[in-house]
């Protein structure tokens, strides 16, 4: 069945989202902005679709799907509306610009009883596939500690957006908007978090929230060091280091290698996702959204269902409250019933 999709928000993200649904086949009825150059950017990608000017006009068509690329403050209102007229959802990262707003959004699509997925494309490139194979079949032992890093440059420019950066408007700066995708990505290979300590700064006097951050996260049975940065010019390649007691494995943006005895490369990758656009990434919004669409048509819950990107979003709260806190550990607080259902 193709699916007719709403787009909701035609910022920065759109236009990866919007060339990943045609890609897949998906019918883009319509795109709701009231902005008009962003909407002539809309009509380019997906010049069947209606351009919309507000949440009502878009929940009247006859979509069974609808795209939320709105800012993170925005999510759960637009999720809640939308989930209460029976269509399904696709939340572009983070899930909202809270972790209790995540929670809500979960919350609402099970009530509704419609299926949500995050866009936490970052799952679906090939290193990290072949890593979450190898790791499964104990190919560098039992995890003892990793490393990731996060070393992006974004310039004045990039946040001279009204309210990027910022606490109301993102959740946060560097670690909810840009490094939540390594961040995920490595969760969603080792497990869940038990605790975080976290210390945070900007080097940008107008900019409200942070732009480096550093986390050490305890798991219980290993530890990780994080580092994150939007001030690290000229920027470079996000890093997952995993140590193993048989061996490591060392993700460099989408690029895997092995070592033991010697190093082996096992994918060698050529996207460069360290840039603010994301249609470097389109091919893997496309892996993303052909999962969600063939995991819903079968029933089936796809690799970035919605409450899998709440564990993420614990370790980014706790974070932030630990940096406010002068560096004070905060244990993780996802419910076991949430974390059973995020690790399923």
């Amino acid at each position: 069945m193709t699916r007719r999709v709403v787009v909701v928000g035609a910022g920065l993200a759109s236009a990866a989202h919007l060339t990943a649904l045609r890609a897949v086949g998906a019918h883009v009825v319509g795109v709701v902005t009231r902005d008009e150059t962003r909407a002539a950017a809309a009509r380019r990608l997906a010049p069947e679709a209606r351009i919309l000017p507000s949440l009502d006009a878009a929940v009247a068509l006859d979509a069974d799907t609808a795209v939320v690329v709105t800012p993170p403050s925005s999510h759960l209102a637009v999720a809640s509306a939308l989930a209460e007229r029976g269509l399904d959802l696709v939340i572009d990262k983070p899930l909202a610009a809270s972790l209790h707003e995540a929670q809500a959004i979960d919350d609402v699509a099970e009530r509704s009883g419609v299926r949500a997925a995050v866009t936490l494309q970052h799952r679906y490139k090939e290193a990290a596939r072949r890593a979450r194979r190898l790791l499964s079949d104990g190919a560098i032992g039992a995890l003892r500690s990793a490393t990731v890093t996060v070393p992006l440059w974004r310039p004045d420019s990039y946040y001279a957006e009204a309210g990027r950066g910022t606490w109301n408007r993102d959740g946060g700066g560097v670690l909810i908007t840009q490094a939540i995708h390594t961040l995920d990505l490595y969760l969603s290979l080792t497990g869940p978090a038990r605790s975080v300590v976290a210390t945070a700064s900007t080097s940008r006097g107008r900019l409200e929230a942070e732009d480096t951050i550093h986390l050490l996260i305890d798991h219980g049975t290993h530890t990780a060091s994080v580092t994150a940065s939007t001030a690290a010019w000229p920027g470079g390649a996000e890093t997952i280091h995993l140590y193993g007691d048989a061996g490591q494995l060392r993700l460099v943006g989408d690029s895997l290698v092995q070592i033991g005895d010697g190093v082996r490369p096992l994918v060698d990758g050529h996207v460069d996702a360290s840039g603010p656009d994301p249609l470097s990434m389109t091919a893997w919004f496309r892996s993303l959204y052909d999962d969600v669409f063939t995991s819903w048509a079968a029933g089936t819950a796809p690799l970035s269902d919605a409450r899998s990107g709440l564990p993420v979003q614990s370790v980014i709260d706790a974070a932030y409250r630990s940096a406010a806190a002068g560096a004070t550990p905060i244990t993780i607080t996802v419910s076991e019933e949430r974390e059973s259902a995020c690790q399923s």
